[in-house]
């Protein structure tokens, strides 16, 4: 993946989250190694006021990966991303489908990142866009 640097903030942002899905997200294997190549080890994420730190993020992805369907179909639509050195600040769409149903989710979201391109912190508020 380009460093920031290199990319519009639309395009590096989708890709992060999109290589982060198949990575990380999707499989059986520990999440931890993976996690590593994405966020810092002092992560922070809070969205909708929940604050996640490392291992409160570790511990997510076991529920995630027992509800995606075997073909998730996962995307994110990276709808505008404005960059200010390390930080981004994005609207965005995930799009997944669990076992019974497909899942769309809006994001608004304020991300740091550190200049390898690792996710230190991220703020953001979601709503729900409906299931199929």
């Amino acid at each position: 993946m380009k460093p920031l640097a290199q990319n519009t903030p639309e395009k590096f942002l989708a890709d992060f989250l999109m290589t982060f899905h198949e990575e990380v997200v999707r499989g059986d294997h520990d999440p931890s190694p993976a996690m590593a190549r994405f966020y810092t080890p002092d992560i922070e994420m809070i969205s909708d006021g929940v604050r996640l730190d490392w291992d409160k993020l570790v511990a997510h992805i076991h529920p995630v990966r027992r509800n995606l369907a075997e073909d998730d179909g996962a995307g994110f639509d990276v709808h505008e991303a404005l960059a200010d050195g390390d930080r981004i600040a994005a609207r965005l769409t995930i799009h997944a489908r669990m076992r019974q149903k497909r899942v769309s989710t809006e994001v608004v979201s304020f991300y740091t990142f550190t200049p390898d391109g690792l996710l230190r912190r991220s703020h953001g508020v979601t709503r729900s866009l409906g299931r199929s």
